[in-house]
């Protein structure tokens, strides 16, 4: 998905191992280093937290004859609202509004729950 792309402007963010475990199925960001590090690796945080948790409907989510999305998992779940009930407070908030800015942008504001199956993926 080209979001991280249009975060990084084009280039690669890499996290340090304090930023938490990036190979985790679902990413936690440690509070106190998100709430210090620079607005680019925030971003690039938020967003692997987003994008473990919540897929692109149009990749995850049967649709009905009409082409309207079935939601199953008690989506659809709305990107700006998810990343400013996490992270306000931590991350200042121009910062998750250009980050929610590149979703909409990209994908769109509603989103469906990724499932986990019991393998970890």
């Amino acid at each position: 998905m080209p979001v991280p792309d249009r975060i990084a402007q084009g280039r690669t963010v890499v996290l340090p191992p304090m930023a938490g475990d990036v190979n985790a199925v679902r990413f936690e960001p440690n509070a106190e280093w998100l709430r210090e590090a620079p607005p680019e690796q925030q971003q690039t945080a938020m967003w692997r937290w987003f994008a473990t948790r919540y897929d692109d409907p149009k990749f995850a989510t049967p649709h009905d004859d009409a082409g309207d999305y079935l939601y199953t998992d008690g989506g659809p779940y709305l990107a700006d609202r998810v990343l400013h009930e996490q992270f306000d407070g931590v991350v200042p908030e121009p910062v998750i509004d250009e980050l929610v800015h590149d979703i909409q942008d990209e994908v769109g504001n509603e989103w469906a729950l990724k499932t986990v199956d019991k393998f970890g993926g």
